[in-house]
């Protein structure tokens, strides 16, 4: 799996693995919001929210503030892109909303509407909010992990790391970082761990 950074919102890499480069495109502070898929002359743009399954959309339609976030990385370290999936309730002023529909991992390679034949449940301490998702490789060891920003009450967002762990990611308790209003962190691709993709 080669995946490289364009610039700072937009990464390329092979996500259905047919052999031809997509684009991946960032959202700035929330996380993937679509695909650029190519194949020979055509393009076709999907949206992250795609890769929400039925019950799920039809369960949030009702709801106000919904949000998809998206990050995109090898979680299980099998070569392959996955796709760590949120789907969740904005805060109600400062008091966090306790609706997460959607906390999964879609494994590689991925259908053009971003599903899987594999998917497994990312376990999280708490259902509040999130604000936004990316993906690192401190160790360097192939393996990305999960960053989730998200909502913990009172206008404080913190910063939860989740790894691979049992067929899904398990996102830790423990606070790595917790920020408030304008003082959150800033998530552009260009800061995190890719390379820069070559000049054509």
């Amino acid at each position: 799996m080669a995946i490289c950074a364009v610039d700072g919102t937009t990464l390329r890499a092979d996500v259905d693995a047919d052999g031809h480069l997509d684009e991946i495109l960032y959202q700035k502070g929330e996380g993937a919001g679509s695909v650029v898929f190519r194949g020979g002359d055509h393009r076709t743009t999907v949206s992250v929210g795609d890769a929400r399954g039925f019950w799920q959309k039809l369960r949030g339609a009702p709801k106000e503030d919904m949000a998809t976030r998206g990050a995109f990385g090898d979680f299980d370290g099998d070569g392959y892109l996955d796709l760590a999936l949120f789907y969740s309730q904005g805060d109600e002023g400062d008091s966090p909303r306790d609706s997460m529909l959607a906390h999964e991992v879609h494994y590689g390679p991925l259908a053009r509407d971003l599903t899987s034949d594999r998917t497994g449940t990312i376990r999280m301490g708490s259902p509040a909010f999130v604000f936004g998702v990316w993906v690192t490789d401190t160790d360097r060891d192939g393996r990305v992990e999960l960053q989730v920003l998200q909502s913990s009450g009172d206008g404080v967002a913190v910063r939860h790391v989740g790894r691979q762990s049992d067929s899904g990611i398990s996102v830790s308790g423990e606070e790595a970082d917790s920020y408030a209003g304008a003082d959150w962190p800033e998530t552009e691709l260009a800061q995190v761990d890719f390379r820069a993709c070559a000049a054509h």
